[in-house]
């Protein structure tokens, strides 16, 4: 009996279609965990707003989530006689947006007709009176997947949006 050294072509085409199948499922499914990276991250913040601005209420102090939106991070302050102080309290702690996500932009009446990038820091205010400044937050993944979020003034909701809306323009 002979002796062949190597694989035959359909052993190679076997081999070629499995690896094949293998990249079909897996890499929608790795774009599948940005979406719900990008849902989380949108989840997180509408709660944080609802959080704020029942908090302001209640505690009748003013709040502003703060934003960095370099480092893709966001946290509470409150305002402690004339300046705003992060809260060491694990609620108002510094977060991170989730891999793969970040901040286009964060819009708020205060910033229209500003560079973005002239901004000290971006921020949305809680007022004790039962309002949430008018902002709009825009999310994006690499893959420019966008989502909108829209604060609610009198209620604390927020709206969000699937894709990039312009609500208050520049």
């Amino acid at each position: 009996m002979k002796r062949k050294d190597g694989f035959t072509l359909l052993e190679i085409l076997v081999v070629m279609l499995i690896i094949g199948a293998f990249f079909f499922v897996a890499v929608p499914k790795f774009q599948d965990l940005t979406e719900v990276n990008l849902k989380s991250a949108s989840r997180n913040l509408s709660a944080t707003i609802k959080y704020l601005y029942n908090e302001a209420a209640f505690k009748k102090n003013i709040y502003r989530l703060a934003f960095d939106l370099e480092n893709g991070e966001y946290w509470i302050e409150t305002l402690q006689g004339n300046e705003y102080r992060a809260s060491g309290d694990s609620v108002h702690k510094r977060r991170k947006l989730p891999t793969g996500v970040y901040f286009k932009d964060v819009i708020t009446e205060r910033s229209l007709g500003r560079n973005p990038l002239e901004d000290e820091k971006a921020f949305i205010l809680f007022l004790p009176t039962g309002f949430v400044e008018p902002a709009v937050i825009h999310l994006y993944t690499e893959s420019e997947r966008y989502y909108t979020l829209a604060t609610k003034p009198y209620t604390g909701g927020t709206k969000v949006y699937d894709e990039y809306v312009e609500l208050l323009k520049r």
